[in-house]
């Protein structure tokens, strides 16, 4: 028994060799795909260079159709009357919230332009969960040195950080993370992945019809390209703008479910080519992070929600004419809240001084 122990010592100095070879052969791999990883997110933008701080001076990026007169852009100059709600902002240690922003230049070229999609991307780390929440762009909130205004402007006048903190302010939920992408970039994305299929309904298969001046589309599945899926995300005046934000998350399902198709060689070239037109104040190494959660979030249904909630707004009239979406941000508040956390909803409790929901929607949407 005792003559064995060298051979035995022998076996085991072996084993621990090729254990520190294994060791120190899968901390290369690991440090060569960090680099590999790190050079691709080392295109990504981080700022658009425009300074915000400067006036508009073409108000045409507010909209061609409702373009303000000059008169009432200083009106109220330390912000308008819109308060935000009381109480703190609520965080979770195992909850990541980025809000996406998709502005409508049409280039690859980042300008000065209206966030017209902002949707909320929440991330459960603890259960891989995910949630999207969409923001109506006609909420009416108070913009600094401005007055009152449209949601979506907010980004015309002061970027991604102060569309940050106005969404911090007024919905007390912890976000200071975003992604930007245009119009461009969305097109281009999603042609290059191959397209996203989506389910239409007779409506709008007719609607796409009358848009593309031909029967191409029916109802039921259709495979989209990037053209094709923006005027389907777009679409509005067919009923509604809460419809519009239903059918962007829909799209973006679908891009994210097509997206987990895709082989490595096809995602490498699709980074060198899209990442470049991507802002972001993301780190590398919490874009790193979000790429490792890819294979445990594949094939998870997105659950999804619109803010305001159904029967917490109604509609008001600023000076200038414009017609903005009035919220209880209060209640919006805690029903953001219990969605994103998994908290018990809150019971709505409607205004009854104000307008009601169908008739804000209509109002508005003809002009938006």
């Amino acid at each position: 028994m005792f003559e064995n122990r060298p051979k035995v010592r022998k076996a085991l100095k072996v084993t621990l060799i090729c254990l520190l070879v294994l060791v120190l052969l899968l901390g290369i791999l690991a440090g060569a795909g960090w680099l590999y990883i790190n050079s691709k997110l080392d295109k990504v933008s981080r700022g658009d260079g425009i300074d915000y701080t400067q006036p508009i001076e073409d108000t045409s990026i507010l909209g061609k159709d409702l373009e303000i007169d000059p008169k009432y852009l200083d009106v109220t100059r330390n912000g308008g009357e819109i308060e935000p709600p009381d109480g703190e902002i609520y965080s979770e240690k195992d909850v990541d919230n980025i809000l996406l922003i998709g502005t409508d230049e049409r280039d690859e070229e980042f300008e000065r332009s209206r966030a017209d999609s902002m949707m909320l991307l929440s991330i459960n780390n603890r259960t891989n969960e995910m949630k999207l929440v969409s923001f109506e762009r006609a909420i009416g909130v108070s913009i600094p040195d401005v007055g009152d205004d449209w949601l979506t402007h907010v980004f015309a006048y002061g970027g991604p950080e102060l569309l940050l903190q106005t969404i911090r302010s007024y919905f007390k939920v912890d976000v200071s993370r975003y992604v930007r992408v245009n119009f461009y970039v969305f097109e281009t994305a999603i042609t290059d992945i191959g397209g996203v299929d989506i389910d239409l309904t007779e409506a709008e298969a007719e609607w796409m019809n009358n848009i593309a001046r031909e029967d191409k589309f029916e109802e039921g599945i259709n495979r989209f390209d990037g053209p094709t899926a923006l005027q389907y995300a777009r679409i509005r005046q067919l009923d509604s703008d809460w419809h519009r934000i239903e059918r962007q998350r829909k799209v973006i399902q679908a891009a994210v479910d097509q997206a987990t198709t895709l082989s490595l060689d096809k995602i490498d070239l699709l980074a060198d080519k899209l990442l470049p037109m991507v802002d972001t104040n993301l780190t590398n190494t919490e874009l790193a992070s979000l790429i490792l959660k890819v294979p445990t979030l594949a094939g998870t249904e997105i659950d999804q929600m619109t803010i305001p909630a159904e029967d917490t707004y109604g509609s008001d009239t600023l000076d200038n004419g414009r017609v903005i979406v009035s919220v209880d941000f209060a209640q919006n508040a805690e029903i953001l809240k219990a969605f994103l956390y998994d908290l018990p909803m809150p019971t709505v409790q409607p205004d009854e001084e104000d307008s009601s929901s169908d008739s804000t929607s209509s109002s508005y949407n003809s002009a938006a």
